[in-house]
């Protein structure tokens, strides 16, 4: 299997996007992490969904993970407020998180280059760019594992259905790529 077999749509943020449109699309496609592109819709960075999450649980809590006992479901949902008003850019200039630059491979690459970028990388996904530099989107590390499974003969439907679906056909919504 070729990059071009794998490859799968994936909805791309920018700087503007809210931070709870980041946390929407990581929750609802079981992303680990969401594309950034830069103005021109190119994809650029990576961040991590653990990133995301940092902008929900306070600088105390993450110091002192004990701290985190003091808090209700009350508390709860003074977290989740956290993430209102807030937006990817915020997390892009926070020197506390840690964007990676996107991993790249070929359409032609084969299953193996991709999963040893993946493990070199240590990202959950890859961007598959042309020789001209455009992107056709990307390859998770649930798609190459799933590949890796059909090919030993151990294709359940779970993995069918993740050789088979986009994840942008998981968007219940129907909304398509966040802008």
């Amino acid at each position: 299997m070729q990059a071009r077999h794998l490859v799968e749509r994936i909805p791309v943020v920018r700087r503007e996007t809210s931070a709870l449109e980041a946390a929407r699309i990581v929750a609802t496609l079981r992303t680990n992490g969401v594309v950034v592109a830069d103005a021109d819709g190119h994809p650029v960075a990576l961040v991590d969904g653990t990133q995301v999450l940092r902008l929900v649980v306070p600088r105390y809590v993450r110091e002192d993970p004990l701290l985190a006992h003091v808090y209700d479901e009350a508390g709860a949902d003074e977290i989740g407020a956290r993430l209102l008003g807030r937006t990817v850019g915020d997390l892009l200039d926070d020197d506390d998180v840690a964007v990676q630059p996107l991993a790249q491979v070929l359409p032609d690459d084969t299953l193996i280059e991709i999963a040893a970028v993946l493990v070199r990388e240590r990202a959950p996904m890859v961007v598959v760019r042309d020789e001209a530099g455009t992107s056709s989107g990307v390859v998770t590390l649930a798609r190459v594992l799933a590949a890796v499974l059909a090919l030993a003969g151990q294709a359940d439907p779970g993995v069918q259905r993740t050789l088979a679906q986009d994840l942008l056909d998981l968007d219940t919504e129907g909304q398509g790529p966040a802008r």
